[in-house]
């Protein structure tokens, strides 16, 4: 079995390892090519050894393991598929979301239209872990590994397997919100959103600590005569 398949399957179980029971024949009927050989040295057993050592560093250093692993040893960057670092996530989110964390009452929606392995939307989880956080991705791989990151931290979102272009889809996961037999992914049929309009909000200009408040109003262009522009920010959700 190649590389390939064999991480494409690690996901996939594990997917059904948080979702269960109700994902157990999906499990099942993956794990039944790992079964040959002798128990202790199996594929399967591999599968959950993985399954317990992904647990246990992400628990620990909070890190992307799947993303770094997908993109290092799996796919090296084809058709394009290269992570965000983590560093540039983290310094989006504090950019572009309140630095003070509010309760479910203001849980707001953030979306990455091409999720990948999902570190945009950890990166705004933890300036915001109560928000609602969806991914969207084309490719399946990327999808499952989202909605593990997403799930293994207990985060509420969904993940939407499907081209955000021509808005399409073909499956949707549902992390969070861990009931008592388990369900931290589940399969729903659609993304429920808050029913607001968007909201335009003012960015203030970055300005040095040498700037006095009350700085002068930049001068027109000599060439276009154009206004200042000012910096705006739409909030989708």
């Amino acid at each position: 079995m190649s590389r390939g398949q064999a991480f494409e399957d690690f996901l996939h179980v594990s997917v059904c390892a948080l979702g269960h029971p109700l994902m157990e024949d999906e499990y099942l009927q993956t794990i039944e090519r790992h079964k040959a050989g002798n128990k202790g040295k199996r594929g399967v057993d591999k599968l959950a050894e993985m399954f317990a050592n992904l647990i246990d560093v992400t628990d620990k250093t909070r890190a992307d393991i799947l993303g770094d692993l997908f993109q290092g040893a799996i796919t090296y960057g084809e058709r394009g598929q290269f992570m965000t670092s983590e560093a540039i996530c983290k310094m989006m989110a504090q950019m572009s979301l309140p630095s003070e964390k509010t309760d479910l009452d203001g849980r707001r929606t953030v979306n990455d239209p091409c999720c990948g392995s999902g570190r945009m939307l950890l990166a705004a989880a933890e300036m915001q872990p109560n928000w609602q956080f969806v991914g969207q991705d084309v490719d399946m791989r990327c999808v499952r590994m989202t909605a593990i990151n997403l799930a293994m931290r207990n985060h509420y979102g969904h993940v939407v397997c499907g081209n955000s272009l021509s808005n399409t889809v073909s499956d949707i996961y549902e992390t969070g919100r861990v009931q008592v037999w388990g369900n931290a992914i589940r399969r729903v049929s659609r993304v429920p959103l808050p029913n607001r309009q968007p909201e335009e909000i003012d960015v203030p200009e970055p300005r040095s600590e040498s700037q006095p408040e009350t700085a002068i109003e930049p001068q027109q262009s000599p060439v276009t005569h154009e206004p200042p522009r000012q910096s705006k920010q739409l909030k989708l959700f």
